[in-house]
Parts: structure tokens; C-alpha cells; sequence
């Protein structure tokens, strides 16, 4: 037996191979069921899952290097080398798992299965499943409803022993199919064990396909908890790969551990791994103030006289950079997606370098959106040769005439490049890339294969290469990902972003929910959170002017102030129809906007805190979310209802009892006061407040 601690993780590698982690001061008894298992899940056309058993696994070696250490294992049966890689995020009780098959012998084998890791014996008692302290967080999604935290118990997810055999087993499936990794739920799962005060997680990543599976195994014989991940090989994806005689196949990369504490804790180690995994940080470390036209604002009435106040009042504000959202593109013979060409009606008197220069004369950076991999049928790239568009046995992917680009078709990504490069050369240094569609069930003319899955898998990591070489193409050059909101947020995606939008929501009261849950997920100064004081709506924009019931409902300031308060939580994404608000709302927008640049500095170093709890979309009530550094609490607190409260935080545990605000932010009927690690909020109905906390 090998045990090599890291940080908090104590890392233990049994004599056969098998290998869990434990927070370093649990001294667990060894689980002989936990000792037959591998931690990593294979399986090959026509046989069962394999083991470490004579019959499929022997473990071979365990080599250290610096920050990790390789496992080895051989199935002479099957003619198959696994290689498992650990490797130890610095500073962080978080171990990535990256493995690797390879064909030893002389004929090709059908790959069925291939997990990304396994971390197994989670809950060390005999009768872990009476455990009512053991609590699994899962994280749901939507479309305008990202970011939703619950919180289940094993028996309310199925998840318990009914036999007394030692070979049960029973699955619990969270999982995602398709393109859209984060529509349905966040590719994240924690273990809470409240009795013994530590808690688990694991993550995989990928935008395709995922799965992540709560195992129960050993009946009542011996039970026992574990986690897998799947980013290749899922069952959701029903993948398979034909791997050739010395080929190797890597599967995804998955990231777990266990530190000592709950909920909070887990999202502050994921959060010091991600910001250390990511490869793009913003320039001179602060995120940027960011204004787009679409939501809540102008959405697609997008005529160039109506952005150019936009921009004057953006600039005014304290905005940094100002972005040309959707309707200003169509493909080279008409309407649609994929040639990326100046639309001729909007923009033929003032066009789109008249606008960059504006933008650029009032010190902002120019942005524009694109869809990126969206082709319509009636564009000149979709016709570029015969693979320029994704199949499926011969079929484009996509529907009515909607397609999406091959990303692996080099004469394709050359095509992009080039549109790309059309705005950049005339000042465009920001891009917000959308994705608004899913590609469902995969593809196969994206690889030599036949697996819809693996077709997926490849176009997806064709892209990431596509995103890699925009900045190394295009110097300066900023890219947000967005996927209707945050539809495909997984941290393979992210990593290579400078943002993330988190939602499309449109409502300004959910917005606090989603941020919430959103913050466990990604860096804070990643986070793009829509602000949209003086909105207009979907279904009036076209003709929307403040009339004398809006003006009135607007006048005291507290809907801008609630909506800039949920923004500065984060990488503040600005809109609404700034250049039509009166005096006293722009004043609470430039204000805000001013705040956050003198305090941003301090989030790329924040870890989120909650102390009201998750608060969840459609409930009301009071909510608090605070970004925590070194002698800074940054701290948000919503009244998320029609009534008038005060409300109480006790923010003690982070900050002592000697703390003082330094500044505050909130609309003039406000009040806020702080003794003794408390902070007392006299709120009106739905009114927020932004302190700074000084300790």
C-alpha cells in the first residue's frame, strides 16, 4: 500500500492498483469491495465490465512524477493497456484523472465503455444509506434557468440496498446528450456528509455527451458509495470506438475530491483548480465592463442610427467595451447564418467600421457577435465541398435548412477565419460567440468512424483548437461564449474563454438565483451577468419609449439598482435602454459602474459564500451571496419581494466580529448597518444592496 498526501487528500493506492482518496485526517477501515474495483470503468464489445481480477485487470506499476502519479494496468484477455494519470491541482484537495487505453495487440477492438474516473468508498460506514446527514447536491438547468442547486438525500434518489448479495448494484444517472453539456444539469456532482463534516465532488467536462454516475454497491453484504464520470463512452451518447492495434484513446478528463466542510468549501477548491486550468485570464487581471445591445434593449432592431446613442451613453456610464449584438450579418445570398456578411439594408450609409470608430472614439473596444459553427443552407460555406456542413449517415444535422459547420474541415475553419478577419482589420477586437442550437445525437463525417458520438467528441475538441488559434490569429482579440445563456458552460468550453454569459434570463428578479448557483460553477470574474435597468421588453422593443407609468414606476431607482447590485457579483454585462432613462437612474448606473472598477480587482481573488443559503428561481424571500478575499467581503443582499423587511446576515464565520463597511451601494430608502459580524438590511420590496466589507 502507497499513500501520498495532498494538501488536505490523503491518497491511498492499494497493493492490487485499486486507489481512493480520503480528507486526510479520516481514518477509514479498507472496504473489500472497494479492493475487486478499478477506478475507471471499461468495457469492450460482447463482454462484461472488467475488473482487477485474473480474468480482466492486473495492476502493473505505479510511477511518481512531479505534481502526479501513472498507474498502469494490462488485460492480457483483451489486449488492452490502461494507463491512469493523477495529477495534483496545486493548492487545491482536487486530483484530475486523465485516462488512457491502449491496443497491445494484433487486431482491432471494439471500445463499448470508458469511464474518466472513479472515486469510490465515499461514505465509509456500514449503513452509510441511514445516514440522513448524507446529502447530494445536484445542479439543474434551463434555458433562463441556469445555476439551480437541490439538494436530495440517497433514499429520495433511489439510491439504497435491498439485497443481501454482494454483487447489487444500483445506478443513479445524472447525465446530458448532445451538444448543449449544461441544458439539463451542470456535469458537477457533491457528497455532503454533514455527520463527518467533509464532502466530495466530481466534475467531468466536454460539450457533448456526459454522464455521472451515483453507484451503490454490495447490498447489505458490503455496502458501499462511489462517483463516476463519463466524457466519453456514455451511455446517453451510446458511444463506441474501434481502437486499432497500438492505437491509444484518451476519454476525458474528470476532476474530484473531498475537503474537510460543505457546500461553500467544495465550490472554493473547484474555484482555485479552474482558475489555474483556465487559458485565457483578462488583461491587466481585472475583468472588463462590458455593454451589449440585445437584451432588454434594442434585441434586433438593430439600426445603426439607434446604437449610436447607445454607444454615446455606454461611454458615459464608465463602459469599456460596447458590443454589436445579433441581426447585423447575412449570408452572401440573402438572409441567414454562416457567411457572416454586413447586412445590406442596415448597413450601407453608416457601416460597420463608421460604428467601430465610434465606439472606439468614445475609448471603447468594438465587439460583435457571431454564431460561430450556424449555417444556413443558403450560405457560401455550406457549399465549400461536400464535408463543409456536420452528417449523420449521409444527413445534415440540423433542420430546416439550419445546419452546423464541420469544425474539423480545414477549408471550413480557413473560411471563418477570413469573415473574421473582414471585422477585425476595421477595429473589432471582441467577439461574443453564440450558440443557440444543439447538435443532438452527433455526427459521423467529423472523424473516420462510425460512432455519432466520437463525431461529436471530435468537432467539439475541433473547436477549442478553432478558439485557441483565434488569439494567436488575431492579437488582443477577446472571445465570450455564450449558448443561449449558459447551455454550454462545461470547463472544457470555459477554459478557453474569457467569459461566460451565465443566462438569457430575462426577468430581473430570477437573475439573483441563477448568479447563485452559477458562482459554484465558474470563477466569479468569468461570470458575465447581465444588467438591464430601464428595460424593454420582447414584445415591445420595436416601438418601446418610456411613457408616463413607466417613467413613474422607474423613478426611485430601485429596479437599476437591484439590477447593478446582481451584476457586480460578478463580470458586469451591461444593457437596457440606458440612452432613454432619466437623470436619477443614469446616476445609479454610472455610480454602480464606478464601484465596481474600484472593487474588481478583488474578485479574480474571491471565493462565493452564501450566508442565507442557495436561494432558489421562483421563490421569494431574502438572498445573500458574498465573494470572499483576503480582508474583503464583497457582499450582495436581495429582498426578493413586494413587502418591506429586514433582513439579517450573519457574516461572522468569514469576516469576525470587528468588521466595518466601507462602502455601500443601494437605493436611497435603504438601510444598512453592521455589529458585531452582523449586518442588518432595512429593505423595501424588491431592493438590493451592495456593501463592501472591510476586515
Amino acid at each position: 500500500m502507497k499513500i501520498i498526501i495532498h494538501n488536505n487528500i490523503r491518497l491511498i493506492i492499494y497493493d492490487n492498483g485499486s486507489f481512493e482518496a480520503v480528507h486526510k485526517n479520516d481514518r477509514r477501515r479498507q472496504n473489500g469491495k472497494m479492493l475487486e474495483r478499478l477506478n475507471f470503468d471499461i468495457s469492450v464489445y460482447g463482454s462484461e465490465h472488467l475488473r482487477l481480477a485474473p480474468d480482466g485487470f492486473r495492476f502493473m506499476t505505479a510511477v511518481e512524477f512531479d505534481g502526479g502519479i501513472g498507474l498502469t494496468y494490462v488485460s492480457e484477455k483483451y489486449s488492452l493497456e490502461v494507463y491512469c494519470e493523477l495529477r495534483f491541482a496545486k493548492g487545491a484537495d482536487v486530483i484530475i484523472q486523465k485516462n488512457s487505453v491502449r491496443n497491445i495487440g494484433s487486431r482491432d477492438i471494439r471500445l463499448t465503455g470508458f469511464s474518466s474516473g472513479l472515486a469510490g468508498n465515499i461514505s465509509p460506514e456500514p449503513a452509510w444509506y441511514k445516514n440522513e446527514m448524507l446529502r447530494i447536491h445536484i445542479c439543474h438547468s434551463s434555458w433562463q434557468g441556469e445555476g439551480q442547486w437541490r439538494e436530495y438525500s440517497p433514499q429520495e434518489l433511489g439510491l439504497y440496498p435491498s439485497t443481501s448479495h454482494s454483487w447489487e448494484k444500483k445506478i443513479v444517472e445524472i447525465a446530458s446528450s448532445g451538444s448543449w453539456s449544461t441544458a439539463k444539469y451542470y456535469p458537477l456532482v457533491m457528497v455532503e456528509d454533514r455527520r463527518r463534516d467533509c464532502i466530495w465532488y466530481m466534475e467531468t467536462e466536454g460539450s457533448h455527451s456526459w454522464e455521472i454516475d451515483l453507484k451503490e454497491y454490495g447490498g447489505y453484504a458490503e455496502p458501499y458509495l462511489a462517483l463516476e464520470a463519463y466524457g466519453s463512452g456514455t451511455v446517453a451518447g451510446d458511444w463506441h470506438y474501434n481502437l486499432k492495434p497500438g492505437e491509444v484513446y484518451s476519454a476525458e478528463r474528470s476532476f474530484w475530491g473531498v475537503t474537510k466542510g460543505g457546500f461553500e468549501d467544495a465550490a472554493a477548491q473547484l474555484n482555485i483548480f479552474k482558475r489555474q486550468d483556465t487559458e485565457v485570464i483578462h488583461k491587466n487581471g481585472v475583468p472588463p465592463v462590458v455593454f451589449n445591445d440585445y437584451m432588454n434593449c434594442i434585441w434586433i432592431d438593430q439600426s445603426p442610427e439607434r446604437i449610436f446613442p447607445l454607444i454615446d451613453r455606454a461611454a458615459e456610464a464608465g463602459c469599456e467595451i460596447f458590443v454589436v449584438d445579433d441581426c447585423w450579418s447575412e449570408n452572401a445570398h440573402g438572409l441567414g447564418k454562416g457567411d457572416w456578411k454586413p447586412k445590406k439594408s442596415l448597413y450601407k450609409d453608416i457601416d460597420l467600421k463608421a460604428i467601430a470608430e465610434r465606439i472606439t472614439e468614445r475609448g471603447m473596444i468594438p465587439g460583435i457577435w457571431f454564431e460561430l459553427e450556424s449555417v444556413d443552407s443558403t450560405a457560401a460555406g455550406a457549399k465549400l465541398n461536400e464535408n463543409a456542413i456536420l452528417k449523420k449517415d449521409d444527413l445534415p444535422v440540423g433542420d430546416n435548412g439550419e445546419y452546423f459547420y464541420n469544425m474539423t474541415d480545414t477549408e471550413v475553419r480557413g473560411y471563418l477565419k477570413a469573415r473574421i478577419r473582414e471585422v477585425y482589420d476595421i477595429g473589432y477586437r471582441f467577439i461574443k460567440n453564440d450558440y443557440n442550437r444543439a447538435i443532438k445525437k452527433g455526427c459521423t463525417n467529423s472523424f473516420g468512424g462510425n460512432s455519432p458520438e466520437q463525431g461529436l467528441i471530435e468537432h467539439s475538441d475541433a473547436f477549442y483548437n478553432f478558439i485557441r488559434e483565434l488569439y494567436d490569429e488575431f492579437p488582443g482579440l477577446i472571445v465570450e461564449n455564450c449558448a443561449s445563456g449558459a447551455m454550454r458552460s462545461d470547463n472544457k468550453m470555459l477554459r478557453n474563454y474569457a467569459l461566460q454569459s451565465t443566462s438569457d434570463q430575462e426577468f430581473y428578479y430570477n437573475t439573483p438565483s441563477i448568479v447563485m448557483g452559477s458562482m459554484a460553477l465558474m470563477p466569479p470574474e468569468k461570470a458575465g451577468i447581465w444588467s438591464c435597468p430601464y428595460p424593454a421588453g420582447f414584445y415591445e422593443y420595436k416601438n418601446f419609449k418610456p411613457e408616463k407609468e413607466y417613467i413613474r414606476k422607474m423613478a426611485d431607482g430601485r429596479q437599476t439598482v437591484f439590477n447593478m447590485v446582481t451584476a457586480m457579483t460578478g463580470l458586469l454585462y451591461q444593457s437596457g435602454r440606458i440612452d432613454l432613462c432619466d437623470d436619477t437612474n443614469f446616476s445609479y448606473i454610472r455610480n454602480g459602474i464606478g464601484l465596481y472598477k474600484r472593487i474588481r480587482e478583488y474578485i479574480p481573488k474571491s471565493r462565493p459564500v452564501y450566508p442565507l443559503g442557495m436561494r432558489n428561481i421562483n421563490t421569494e424571500g431574502a438572498a445573500a451571496l458574498g465573494l470572499l478575499s483576503e480582508h474583503r467581503l464583497l457582499l450582495a443582499v436581495w429582498n426578493i419581494k413586494r413587502s418591506h423587511d429586514n433582513i439579517e446576515c450573519d457574516i461572522s464565520s468569514y469576516v469576525g466580529r470587528n468588521a466595518s463597511i466601507e462602502t455601500l451601494y443601494c437605493a436611497e430608502s435603504e438601510r444598512c448597518m453592521i455589529g458585531n459580524g452582523i449586518i442588518t438590511v432595512e429593505m423595501s420590496g424588491m431592493s438590493a444592496v451592495f456593501a463592501v466589507i472591510s476586515f
